[in-house]
């Protein structure tokens, strides 16, 4: 489970890249299009859009596994102890609570969202809002489940890991 988890982390670091080189790539091509040649490209600014949004929700649970958000510095000074080991535990009971909630409105999303346009893409079944907004948002939120799913599983085994590392 931890090898498939952490092949998960790469394939999105790795999506996450890509994705960063799409956004400056975008925005360079609209800027030496509009001011050099004075011709902007046609929808650059969607795809670094779209690029950007997908960043987001992916690079989210990517920091979440990696113990990149912010923390509380109090409930590090118990780290070792039971208190910590029950405070961490329930910190990601309550993140799992919540991204189960929040996948179950998306899917209840899914009908309206599949029928608005995004911008000036063309309208087409991979272009919907849907797709192009709250499916980065689904995959997200459920990898950011797997890997709150996965580091309770190391609390209780007591193979934690520091701020800012990977499961391995």
């Amino acid at each position: 489970m931890f090898r498939i988890l952490t092949l998960a982390h790469r394939l999105i670091l790795g999506l996450c890249l890509v994705l960063v080189i799409a956004i400056i790539g975008a925005l360079s091509v609209q800027i030496v299009s509009r001011y050099v040649f004075n011709a902007p490209v046609h929808m650059t600014d969607d795809i670094a859009e779209i690029s950007l949004i997908w960043l987001t929700f992916l690079g989210a649970s990517v920091v979440y596994r990696e113990r990149g958000h912010i923390g509380i510095e109090l409930v590090d000074a118990f780290e070792g102890s039971g208190v910590y080991r029950a405070l961490s535990i329930s910190l990601h009971v309550i993140v799992i609570i919540a991204l189960g909630y929040v996948l179950t409105q998306v899917g209840q999303l899914y009908p309206l969202m599949s029928r608005l346009e995004f911008g000036t893409v063309p309208k087409g079944p991979l272009t919907s809002k849907f797709v192009l907004i709250l499916l980065p948002f689904g995959i997200g939120a459920a990898m950011t489940a797997l890997y709150a799913a996965e580091a309770i599983w190391l609390e209780l085994w007591g193979k934690t890991t520091r701020r800012g590392e990977a499961a391995q």
